[in-house]
């Protein structure tokens, strides 16, 4: 079951606060976990695994370059699904605490608007003014992505691909 579908559950069923609230520390332990499991896992059997891969050897290469600037940036562009990121960066050099702090502030600002979208719409459905809500979160969000691509490029993270 996607994520998104229960942070608008949250959104719905607890409200703004409540369900953001809620969202983000479910999330939160989620990635941690995951991130914790691939640490037991051991780095020796994912490089024999995964090692070859291009998705990998990406992350790899940049968390030996800028550790904790590509996670901020892999957080907030869809490089690679967050599940699969949560494993792999449990099998890098990154440390836990590092992680679990930036995977929680960059998941914020989405989390938010899905759970008061979802909020709006089940308190007062769908009116023009949801719609523009809508159009102004998306914005946000546009914005949010664009400003990362910004900041990766000046700090010389020396990513490419279609994303750019």
């Amino acid at each position: 079951m996607p994520g998104s579908l229960l942070v608008i559950a949250g959104g719905v069923i607890f409200g703004p606060l409540y369900g953001t609230l809620l969202s983000l520390i479910a999330a939160t332990l989620a990635g941690s976990v995951s991130f914790l499991l691939a640490r037991a896992l051991g780095r020796e059997m994912l490089m024999r695994t995964f090692g070859h891969t291009a998705a990998f050897q990406a992350i790899e290469q940049g968390i030996d370059r800028n550790g904790l600037d590509f996670l901020l940036f892999t957080r907030l562009i869809p490089l690679f699904p967050w599940n699969i990121q949560n494993f792999a960066y449990g099998l890098t050099a990154i440390r836990f605490w590092p992680f679990t702090l930036v995977s929680a502030l960059t998941t914020f600002p989405g989390l938010l608007i899905y759970t008061l979208m979802a909020d709006d719409l089940a308190t007062h459905g769908i009116t023009r003014l949801f719609f523009l809500k809508l159009c102004v979160a998306g914005a946000l969000l546009f914005a949010l992505v664009q400003t990362a691509k910004v900041w990766a490029r000046r700090r010389g993270l020396g990513v490419t691909g279609p994303w750019q």
